[in-house]
């Protein structure tokens, strides 16, 4: 205990857990603590003793600890200086309570007791308090013992003040006392002396109070302040510093001498080393000239011996560490440390005691050791000398594992006549004197000689190179060098003792091989074996145990027929078993994956690969691949064409291009796609990632692949094809891959809901099932961003204000109705509450005002109303009051938006600007207490992206930008990677192409190509006949399964076009295949599988352009594109053009049916006439599966049975119904509506079919007549047509039916279109089918026979009446007055 003399103490129960309380105040990031021990010293009190003063002054510091106790509740602890047992504390309520009895009011607070006695003491201080006591008509009085200060108010005032009132001013009083008079403690020894040495300076107002170790004084705010300044100033003055040269060395040595005599005689100076060769003092003067002293005599005992080294022995131990692994040795194996250091070209050894030096000396100089050793007639690039530098490297490593024991340097002589090579060895002796053995073995063996071997057959020796990896030997050191004339012959030169080994077993080898040529023939053979039948060649080589030659045409060897299967046995020696020629196994090695999604343009990138979409091998078919162009240039496109050459992909398939020096990647993989088809982006991006990893690749960018006009697929499609790929990837190995970017364009229409859905969808599935990670980490150019500014966190946060919970939200509005309902506003305000918008309603608020509500529904504390008056000016402002606000009101968070930015319609940047600097404004210098958190909630992306530049400006942020990545040329090919070998191969993908109208062809063409039979020759070595034999039937069999054959008949080849025809003479050709005619009139195409596919997709492409007319076919009566005519009525287009349109595939326009070219904007639905300024609508109505829409309707939902549509009137439909209208009455029209009652219009088109099937194709009569009707009438009407129950109500002078005027006028007639309250009228323009009509008569109730209705006069009808519900339809409603 002697060493823990800083006390601090502390009461609790007797049921404290001691372990945990020490274990707490040990730790200083928890308590500010250190080393410590607790003891208990009375009934509840306990005192932790510190061995660090420090660490005492730091826990005071912080008085009140609450401490977290395992399986218990918070432990609250207050410490103190001094060891008087404290009373049982009662609770913050208990010790507040205000106590009523007969006679007065009491109120008792526990204050600290330095407090208390310098407010009993002082006579100022009690005077002040009595003063403000007595305004509320009370008194005071201290008990120093229990530590409490008791308030008291007579009862003949308890009515003048109520009780609560009274509370709370007593409150504030204590409180401004405690303000006003404050305490300082001081526990250090030197501002002690400095309080005890200068006395005077107290007085009766400001009064210190000292303890053993501790002084307290107490006094007036101002006073107390000027007590620890003068205390700083007087401290600081008496520090001195002093610096001592002495090396580290040195210092080390008598580190631990010095450390003890600090402990004993100086103990509060500091030591440090803050430049070499210098170690400071600091401290009082008289304790650093002690130390000074006291340091120096101990220097001047240090011992040195001084060593000659070689110069390159020095620089070794200098460079390799030897002087510290020296000096560990020694420290370890002497009883008196030593210390060395190079002094020139002088080991300098430094200790306490000569013994130990002279030991030291004799172990460096026995232990080190330099050799140096010519060898002659050398030069640097020779074999033999190569190799020996290899031997002297693989010792040197082994010798250095752990540590450098040993180093070789070489020097070459510059003498043409006599070229030689010094080699210097330097290190420890054991390790010199084994390379130099190296050495002069070398020396001894290093005679280079010529000697040559005789070869079977002129194929080995072409291909030598593959002899010697077939054997499993290496020439590393001999120079080999085949010939085939005059006669085959490898000749090797080299070391005597490396020639004379690789031509023994050269001869070993050759004496027990079995060769036989063999030959496969078949269309294609040598083209399958260049290509694809790689693999198969190196996969026989390996399951065989063989080598394969192929044998040139134009090469003199012994012709083999083609099945025969003659072995030559070379030798007749034994067999020499072969190496193994299996694969290696192949270490995996999983790298950390990170992924971001990136707000930006995909050319825009760093990446090592990009990727990108293309339509019908198209560049420019997508904006992905424009923009790539656009940067990339001509030798962009240029690249892309190179790679694309002839082939055609099929979908899905990946076109490998090579980047520019413009780009940031060193390739773009193009992914063939298809409209609206899913699952070729799902096999393109599952191939690209594939190839990512076949090609060691470090990187790859790409963007979300479908939403969009050019492939319409949807972004949740869209995102979940990405991510699930993505994660399949990564599920296994991922080669080199460790970056994966997604793009995503800030401006494009979904780029809010694919940001949201992809991070969704990753953060979904970053853990799999087993809980392994599949991806490190996901980050996002929208990720928060969080500065500090002046104490107060600034939050940049993508997201909707509406889901913030800080204490305040604001709400930007120009406080009018109709702005109540729209956009953010009226969102605020539905959560917040009707009674809440009451309160802006009407509001008069100035500009740069904050007008304040309380949160109604809404989640916070409080709402603040602004309007930024589409000013920056106005914004800054309020930005600043804000935060004022903010903190006036204490609250701790307040989330703003982007003000104006969007119904306000500025400038994103304008807006950033003026919002971050109000807010910086309002924080900096302010010193704020309340407010720790400022959210700036933005809504778009490019919204936050203008904050997130601007902040870099005004609040300092930093942010990381890409710069392009150093490009690596590579081959345009497709690669995938072998199951077995992880091997990478190109491989050719194949596609048919866009077609054109077909013709009659003439087959004669094709069978007149040449026939493409062939052969492929090779020579198979191996060690039995039967491995030879079994390599030869499996090249074979390898080219039979890559073949395959096709019948097609004449009726398929008579549907191709003429493109179509010379395209299939050109494959037909150019990929090796022959195709001949059957007996049964069938024609065969017959060779490698992919040319023959190839051929059968020509065919099976102009089928489908077939069906595609079709597709037009039944498209067209499910759904119907129309165009705005020029007089304005709309009219159908064509069944092509209505198919372009559905498909989105409008890049080239479309054309009406009077041939004007219209150029398409679908999302705004209009069209804009080629050459002129002249726009039109479109409009796309998608009819049901019995009833098609009529051309004039509007589109309605599958599920949407009725519409009520009000005419533009504008719109010449609406004109055309007031015409007809207006030629009979005078009344003026209100409104025209039209019905759309899919039930009822059903209905109605089926009559018309009925009758015209009855009378004729002209039968059904359709007219267009008026009905006049009520409000509550036309409601049925409208839902359910006219109903022949309500006949009679008009009268039945025709018959019971439902009557139609001709003539508008008739049916304004009040008695039948009966006025409302304000006098508007309503009449239905109906279609009505009158068919044959007869003359009506008041009692029937059905036409005569062969009529369908009847009129008041058959001559000139003006009325007609039917008797059929769906016989008539209401077609428009209108409202006159």
């Amino acid at each position: 205990m002697e060493s823990y003399q800083h006390a601090v103490f502390f009461e609790a129960n007797n049921s404290l857990d001691i372990a945990q309380i020490q274990k707490y105040f040990q730790i200083k990031r928890k308590s500010g603590g250190g080393e410590c021990e607790i003891l208990k010293v009375g009934a509840n009190t306990y005192k932790i003793c510190f061995r660090d003063k420090e660490a005492q002054k730091r826990v005071l510091a912080q008085k009140d600890h609450v401490i977290h106790l395992q399986g218990q509740d918070e432990l609250c602890i207050s410490l103190r200086y001094d060891d008087i047992a404290e009373s049982d504390k009662q609770t913050k309520s208990s010790d507040q309570q205000m106590c009523a009895s007969a006679k007065h009011m009491e109120k008792v607070f526990n204050l600290d007791p330095y407090l208390l006695r310098y407010l009993s003491e002082c006579k100022n201080a009690t005077s002040d308090l009595n003063q403000r006591l007595s305004k509320l008509s009370s008194s005071f009085h201290i008990c120093i013992d229990s530590e409490k200060l008791v308030v008291v108010k007579e009862q003949e005032d308890k009515d003048s003040c109520p009780p609560k009132k009274w509370h709370f001013a007593v409150e504030e009083v204590l409180t401004d006392i405690q303000n006003h008079y404050i305490l300082h403690f001081e526990v250090e020894t030197d501002r002690l002396e400095i309080l005890e040495e200068n006395s005077l300076l107290f007085n009766e107002n400001l009064i210190k109070y000292h303890e053993k170790t501790l002084a307290v004084v107490v006094g007036k705010r101002e006073n107390v302040e000027k007590i620890t300044k003068f205390i700083d100033a007087l401290q600081a003055k008496q520090q001195d510093q002093r610096e001592c040269h002495i090396s580290e060395k040195q210092f080390a040595l008598v580190k631990e001498q010095f450390e003890q005599s600090r402990k004993s005689s100086f103990s509060n100076i500091e030591i440090s080393q803050e430049k070499p060769g210098t170690v400071i003092l600091k401290g009082r003067e008289k304790e650093v000239d002690a130390g000074e002293k006291e340091l120096l005599n101990l220097v001047k005992g240090i011992k040195e011996k001084r060593i000659p080294l070689h110069h390159s022995i020095s620089t070794f131990l200098e460079s390799s560490g030897g002087i510290q692994l020296f000096q560990n040795r020694f420290q370890q194996s002497l009883r008196s440390p030593v210390m060395l250091e190079n002094a020139g070209s002088d080991l300098l050894l430094l200790s306490l005691t000569d013994g130990a030096l002279t030991e030291a000396a004799a172990a460096v100089q026995r232990d080190m050791c330099f050799e140096s050793l010519c060898l002659e007639k050398t030069e640097k690039q020779s074999p033999g000398f190569i190799t020996l530098k290899d031997h002297l490297n693989d010792a040197v490593q082994q010798a250095n594992l752990g540590s450098v024991k040993v180093d070789v340097a070489y020097q070459e002589r510059s003498n043409p006549i006599n070229p030689s090579i010094d080699v210097d060895i330097v290190g420890y002796t054991h390790e010199v004197c084994r390379l130099k053995d190296i050495l002069l073995e070398y020396k001894t063996n290093n005679e280079d000689i010529h000697q040559s071997l005789p070869l079977p057959m002129p194929e080995m020796a072409e291909q030598f190179s593959d002899i010697l990896s077939f054997f499993g030997l290496k020439s590393s050191t001999v120079k080999v060098n085949p010939t085939c004339s005059p006669v085959p012959r490898v000749h090797l030169t080299g070391p005597r003792c490396e020639v004379e080994g690789l031509k023994k077993n050269l001869e070993t080898f050759l004496k027990r091989l079995v060769s036989k040529r063999y030959e496969v023939n078949g269309p294609g053979v040598q083209q399958f074996f260049q290509g694809d039948g790689r693999e198969t060649l190196q996969l026989a080589k390996k399951s065989y145990g063989v080598q394969i030659l192929p044998v040139q045409r134009t090469q003199q060897s012994v012709q083999v027929p083609t099945d025969a299967s003659t072995s030559t046995s070379l030798h007749s020696l034994p067999v020499v078993p072969l190496p193994h020629c299996g694969p290696e196994p192949m270490e995996v090695d999983y790298l950390d994956v990170h992924i971001q999604v990136v707000i930006g343009r995909l050319e825009e990138q760093q990446a090592d690969v990009f990727v990108a979409p293309m339509i019908k091998t198209n560049l420019t078919s997508t904006m992905v691949g424009s923009c790539l162009l656009k940067k990339g240039g001509q030798r962009f496109q240029t690249n892309f064409n190179n790679a694309k050459g002839q082939r055609t992909l099929t979908p899905g398939d990946v076109l490998e291009v090579d980047g520019t020096l413009t780009l940031g990647c060193s390739e773009v993989f193009f992914i063939e796609c298809v409209p609206k088809s899913a699952e070729a982006l799902h096999s393109g991006l599952a191939r690209v990632l594939t190839l990512c990893e076949q090609q060691s690749r470090g990187s790859v960018a790409l963007p979300i692949i479908g939403p969009g006009l050019a492939l319409s697929i949807p972004v949740k499609d869209a995102v979940d094809i990405l991510t699930r790929e993505i994660t399949t990837f990564l599920s296994g190995f991922t080669g080199s891959l460790h970056t994966i970017y997604i793009t995503i364009m800030p401006n494009d229409t979904h780029s809010e809901e694919m940001f949201q859905t992809v991070c969704v969808e990753l953060s979904a599935k970053m853990v799999d099932n087993t809980g392994q990670a599949l991806f490190n980490s996901l980050t996002t150019d929208l990720d928060e961003i969080v500065t500090a500014e002046s104490g107060t966190q600034v939050h940049l946060v993508f997201g909707d204000i509406t889901n913030e919970t800080t204490d305040v939200i604001l709400n930007t509005t120009d406080f009018t109705t109709t702005d109540f309902q729209t956009g953010v506003c009226k969102d605020i305000l539905t959560k917040a509450g009707p009674h809440i918008q009451s309160q802006l309603t009407g509001a008069q608020v100035q500009s740069g005002e904050i007008f304040k509500t309380q949160p109604g529904g809404f989640p916070c504390k409080q709402i603040m109303h602004v309007c930024g008056q589409r000013s920056a000016s106005v914004i800054e402002t309020l930005a600043k009051e804000i935060v004022v606000h903010c903190e006036r009101d204490h609250y701790q968070s307040v989330a703003i938006p982007a003000i104006c930015a969007g119904k306000g319609c500025m400038d994103p940047k304008e807006v950033a600007k003026s919002v971050l600097q109000g807010v910086k404004d309002g924080i900096q210098g302010a010193n704020l207490r309340y407010l720790k958190t400022v959210r700036i909630v933005l809504l778009k992306i490019n919204v936050f992206l203008a904050f997130k530049e601007m902040a870099q400006h005004i609040l300092g942020i930093n942010t990381q930008l890409s710069v392009p990545a150093p490009l690596v040329p590579t081959r345009v090919t497709t690669r995938v990677r072998s199951s077995t070998t992880g091997e990478r191969h190109a491989t050719t993908t194949r596609a048919s192409r866009s077609l054109s109208l077909p013709i009659r062809n003439n087959i004669n063409s094709l069978l007149s190509l040449p026939v493409a039979l062939a052969k492929a020759e090779f020579l198979v070595i191996g060690h039995t006949i039967d491995d030879v034999s079994n390599a030869c039937t499996a090249l074979k069999r390898a080219y039979e399964n890559q073949c395959s054959s096709q019948s097609i008949s004449s009726e398929d080849i008579n549907c191709l076009s003429a493109d179509e025809m010379n395209q299939l003479n050109s494959t037909v050709e150019s990929l090796h295949l022959h195709m001949q005619e059957s007996s049964s009139g069938v024609y065969e195409v017959m060779g490698q599988k992919d040319g023959v596919n190839e051929v059968a997709g020509l065919i099976q492409g102009a089928l489908r352009r077939q069906l595609r007319q079709m597709d037009q076919e039944n498209l067209y009566g499910q759904v119907t594109w129309c165009i705005l005519g020029q007089r304005g009525l709309w009219q159908k287009l064509s069944k092509d053009m209505n198919y372009k349109l559905e498909k989105r595939d409008v890049k080239d326009g479309i054309m009406d049916a009077q041939g004007v070219k219209w150029t398409v904007d679908l999302r705004n639905m209009v069209a804009k006439a080629s050459g002129t300024r002249k726009k039109t609508k479109l409009k796309r109505l998608e009819n049901h599966s019995d009833f098609s829409l009529p051309i004039y309707w509007d589109n309605m939902n599958p599920h949407e049975l009725v519409k009520v549509v009000n005419l533009d009137q504008s719109s010449t439909e609406y004109h055309n119904v007031k015409v007809d209208f207006r030629k009979t009455v005078k009344q003026t029209v209100l409104k025209i509506e039209r019905i759309q009652n899919v039930h009822l219009r059903r209905s109605y088109e089926g009559r018309i079919k009925e009758q015209e099937n009855r009378n004729g194709p002209d039968g059904a009569e359709e007219k267009i007549l008026y009905h006049g009707t009520t409000e509550e009438a036309s409601k049925a009407i409208m839902n359910t047509n006219f109903n022949r129950r309500y006949a009679g109500q008009n009268g039945t002078v025709y018959g019971v039916g439902t009557y139609f005027a001709v003539s508008a006028s008739y049916s304004a007639n009040p008695l039948y279109s009966i006025p409302k309250s304000d006098g508007t009228q309503l009449m239905f323009v109906a279609r009505v089918l009158t068919g044959r009509y007869a003359q009506g008569q008041g009692t029937m109730k059905a036409p005569p026979e062969n009529f369908d209705s009847v009129v008041d006069n058959t001559q000139d009808p003006t009325m007609f009446v039917v008797f059929h519900d769906c016989q008539a339809y209401p077609d428009y409603l209108i409202t006159f007055k």
